[in-house]
C-alpha cells in the first residue's frame, strides 16, 4: 500500500514537472518607444495558429508563419501526429497597444503587461522596459493563500531559471511544493467548482431539496473522485449518475454543458500554461545598465522561468539601458570653458 502511494506521488510530480509546450517570446524595444513582438510555439498542433493561450491570430494583425516539423509517433493506433512550429509577429507603436493585445481580462488567456519608461538625466537618457507575466491560476473558489505560506512564496521567488542547477534540498522542497499545488490545492479547487455545477444541475431540474442534502452528505465521496477524473468535462453528470440522482438525462446534459463550459475552458487553459516551457528575450536599443535577467548577451537579455514562478503571483522581468547625450557634453564643455574665461578675466 505504501509503495503504491509512493508511485502515485512520483507520477504526479513527474507530470507536474514535464514540459510539453515550449514557447519563445521575443521583444525588440526601439528608442522611439515602438516595439516588435514575436511569439513562437516551438512545437504545437495546427489549431494553435487560430486559437491559442495568447488569443492572437492573423485576424488581429499578427503575421503568422507555420513550419511543419517531423512527425512524432502518435499514441493511438501507431498513427503519426503532425506538429508545427508556429510563429506570430507584430509591431506596435506603443506599449499601450501591445497591452491591448496581450493583457486582456479574459480568464482563458495568458496575460502579459508591459511598461516602458524613458527618463532624461542630463548626461544620459535611460529607457526601462518591463514585462509582467500575470498569474495563470484561474480557480475562483479557493485562495492559494490557504495552501501556500510565506516560506513557500519566498522559495518560489528564489527559484533559478529552467535548466539551472538546484540543490538536493531545494529539489526535494520543489517536488513537495508541486504536490501541494498539483494535488492538494488543485483537487480542492476543482472540487469546489464541480460541486457548484452539481448543485446547479439539481436546482435546474426542480428536484426535491433532499438531493441537495445528498450532495452535502456525499462531499467526501465526490472529492475522492477528483484526482482520478481531473479534467473530465462530464464530471458532474458522472457523479450525479453515481449518486443515483434522478436527473432528466436529455435536459441535464445540456445544462451540464452550459454550467461547465466556463470551468472547462479555464482548466484547459491552466493545463496548457502549466505544461509550458518559457523563454523570454528582450533586446534593448542602448547599452544595458540594469536587469534581473537569467543571462545577458550584448544588449539582449533572456529569462527561462519555471511556470511555478507565475502560477499564483506576478513575475516581473525588466531591462534598463542608457544612451550618452552627446549634446549635453557639448553644452557642459562650453559652459566650463566660458566659466573658465570669466574667472580668468576677473582675476586679471
Amino acid at each position: 500500500m505504501k509503495s503504491n502511494k509512493m508511485l502515485l506521488l512520483l507520477s504526479i510530480v513527474w507530470m507536474l514537472m514535464a514540459c510539453e509546450n515550449p514557447m519563445t517570446l521575443e521583444t525588440v524595444v526601439h528608442e522611439d518607444g515602438s516595439l516588435d513582438k514575436t511569439i513562437t510555439f516551438e512545437k504545437a498542433d495546427s489549431v494553435v495558429g487560430i486559437r491559442n493561450i495568447f488569443g492572437i491570430d492573423s485576424m488581429k494583425g499578427w503575421a503568422v508563419t507555420v513550419i511543419s516539423l517531423p512527425a512524432e509517433q502518435g499514441k493511438v493506433g501507431g498513427n503519426s501526429k503532425s506538429q508545427y512550429k508556429i510563429q506570430f509577429r507584430k509591431s506596435f507603436s506603443s506599449v499601450d497597444l501591445l497591452n491591448k493585445d496581450l493583457d486582456t481580462p479574459a480568464d482563458t488567456l495568458f496575460h502579459i503587461h508591459a511598461t516602458l519608461e524613458k527618463k532624461f538625466r542630463w548626461f544620459y537618457t535611460y529607457l526601462k522596459y518591463t514585462e509582467v507575466y500575470r498569474p495563470v491560476n484561474r480557480f475562483k473558489k479557493l485562495s492559494p493563500d490557504d495552501y501556500l505560506n510565506q516560506e513557500d512564496r519566498q522559495f518560489i521567488g528564489r527559484l533559478p531559471a529552467e535548466g539551472m542547477a538546484i540543490s538536493k534540498a531545494d529539489s526535494l522542497y520543489l517536488q513537495l511544493l508541486n504536490v501541494k499545488i498539483g494535488e492538494n490545492f488543485a483537487n480542492m479547487a476543482i472540487f469546489n467548482e464541480e460541486y457548484d455545477v452539481l448543485t446547479g444541475l439539481v436546482q435546474r431540474s426542480n428536484l426535491d431539496k433532499k438531493w441537495l442534502d445528498t450532495l452535502a452528505k456525499k462531499k467526501e465521496f465526490i472529492y475522492n473522485h477528483i484526482n482520478d477524473m481531473k479534467g473530465e468535462p462530464d464530471f458532474a453528470l458522472m457523479m450525479a449518475d453515481s449518486l443515483r440522482i434522478p436527473l432528466d438525462r436529455k435536459h441535464s446534459a445540456a445544462d451540464a454543458k452550459e454550467l461547465s463550459k466556463e470551468l472547462n475552458s479555464r482548466v484547459s487553459f491552466m493545463g496548457f500554461a502549466n505544461d509550458g516551457k518559457y523563454v523570454n528575450r528582450i533586446q534593448m536599443p542602448w547599452n544595458l545598465v540594469k536587469t534581473n535577467a537569467d543571462s545577458i548577451s550584448g544588449n539582449t537579455v533572456v529569462w527561462r522561468p519555471l511556470v511555478t514562478k507565475f502560477l499564483f503571483q506576478d513575475y516581473t522581468m525588466y531591462a534598463e539601458a542608457r544612451r550618452l547625450n552627446v549634446w549635453t557634453l557639448v553644452v557642459s564643455g562650453v559652459v566650463i570653458v566660458l566659466t573658465f574665461f570669466v574667472w580668468r578675466r576677473k582675476r586679471t
